[in-house]
């Protein structure tokens, strides 16, 4: 009897102490990645100092997401999408909450464990997420999606106010046309001063980059790129599917979020579906892929857009033109959107902007400047075809998935304070002005 009193100890102990090296493991290896991000940290300290923090003081969206990937090799392996499956077990779950202190289904539970910045800047990096635009960001505020401003809200405000408050040269247009409807404000963005541009040729570029632009010598220099005249030539997407405009009484909708709709009959989709409908009409080869990209989150949305572009170039190699189709968002402080429009044929139409991205982030993107003279060439058509229906280019440090091809942008049509009448009016102007550069260039 003692005997099997003793052999049945030495079991329960045998099995004790394994759980407890388990637990032991566990503990180290989180602590092991803890340690990995802070020897990363030290000698990229230098790094973080003068590339990693914006002129506000406020830790880059790039240099958080380059910092990732090279200390938390957890992850790539958390964010991967197959993986669903085994981060679903609630086992799993329990257990690394536990040991690790964060949850491995939340990527922002994961960085305010391991990134040291976090824990001390935690209010000043929720403050950069919400003034970082275009991005792909990997965190999300605590309340999601509700919580998540919309793209470049707070800085577009800002600007915005600087373009209305410059001296009265710049605004002379602006006063004419700003005009307060409850809570849209309307406005008509044809700067006519150089000040906070780069002006050649008729053409503002908003540069936020380091480069110092020469519009005219780009604007004389040959686009390296080969129009096939058989198969696809234009693929339209959608990094932000969900966007959507101001209802009216002919499109309305209820928002699953402020100014967005999986519906695409009433978000960026329909836009999309307008401007590749009048392409084709003009003779040019599209295909307009409608996948979803931002739901069940925005996070990852240019990640999974890149897929989708890939894919399509793969099956389609003819593709020379890739045009990203989003709508713009502004947000005063008082809640009110702002409408961009012009005059075009006697009817207000939304406002449409270039976005032009470049390899400033690190990210490799080696003709970036391809896209831009594109951008450029398409902006002069469109001063000449419908004065005042493009905003000035935006050229930004972002890649915005651009590398793919040599004709990529990214276009804004319209804003949140828009009404989706004005931006479907608008594509047809789009697809013209397209459809001209792309026959010159045959």
């Amino acid at each position: 009897m003692l005997k099997v009193k003793n052999i049945y100890i030495r079991k329960t102990t045998r099995k004790i102490l394994v759980a407890l090296m388990g637990l032991c493991v566990l503990y180290v290896f989180s602590n092991t990645l803890v340690l990995t991000n802070q020897l990363n940290f030290y000698f990229n300290n230098r790094k973080a100092l003068f590339n990693g923090l914006d002129s506000s003081g406020l830790l880059t969206m790039e240099f958080l997401k380059s910092h990732m990937d090279n200390a938390l090799p957890m992850m790539r392996v958390v964010m991967k999408e197959d993986n669903d499956n085994v981060l679903d077990y609630r086992d799993v779950r329990w257990l690394t909450r536990i040991f690790t202190g964060f949850d491995i289904r939340d990527p922002k539970t994961i960085l305010s464990r391991q990134i040291l910045l976090m824990r001390s800047c935690d209010a000043n990096v929720a403050a950069a997420l919400v003034n970082t635009s275009e991005s792909e960001i990997l965190i999300l505020p605590e309340k999601e999606p509700s919580a998540h401003k919309e793209k470049q809200e707070v800085d577009d405000v800002k600007s915005i106010r600087e373009l209305i408050s410059l001296d009265p040269h710049t605004r002379e247009d602006e006063a004419e046309n700003l005009e307060s409807t409850g809570k849209i404000t309307e406005t008509t963005i044809n700067p006519t001063d150089p000040k906070g541009y780069v002006f050649s040729d008729n053409i503002y570029v908003k540069n936020e980059t380091d480069v110092q632009l020469n519009i005219s010598k780009l604007l004389g220099e040959k686009l390296k790129m080969n129009i096939s005249e058989q198969g696809p030539q234009v693929l339209i997407v959608h990094t932000h599917t969900s966007e959507a405009y101001t209802p009216t009484q002919d499109n309305y909708y209820v928002p699953s979020d402020p100014d967005r709709t999986e519906d695409p009959r009433y978000n960026v989709v329909r836009v999309g579906e307008e401007i590749a409908k009048n392409l084709k009409n003009m003779g040019i080869h599209v295909i307009h892929d409608k996948t979803i990209h931002d739901y069940p989150s925005y996070s990852g949305s240019y990640r999974k857009t890149l897929q989708t572009i890939e894919a399509q170039l793969k099956k389609n190699p003819s593709i020379s033109f890739v045009l990203d189709i989003h709508r713009d968002a502004f947000l005063f402080e008082d809640n009110r959107k702002l409408k961009v429009y012009a005059q075009v044929d006697g009817q207000k139409v939304a406002q449409v902007m270039f976005v032009v991205g470049t390899n400033q982030w690190g990210l490799e993107h080696p003709q970036w400047q391809e896209n831009l003279k594109l951008a450029l060439r398409l902006q002069q058509k469109f001063n000449r075809l419908y004065p005042k229906l493009a905003r000035p280019i935006n050229l930004r440090k972002e890649r915005f998935n651009q590398h793919v091809t040599t004709g990529s942008l990214l276009l804004e049509v319209g804003s949140n304070g828009n009404t989706l009448e004005e931006a479907i009016r608008s594509s047809k102007y789009i697809a013209r002005a397209l459809a001209e550069v792309i026959k010159e260039l045959e």
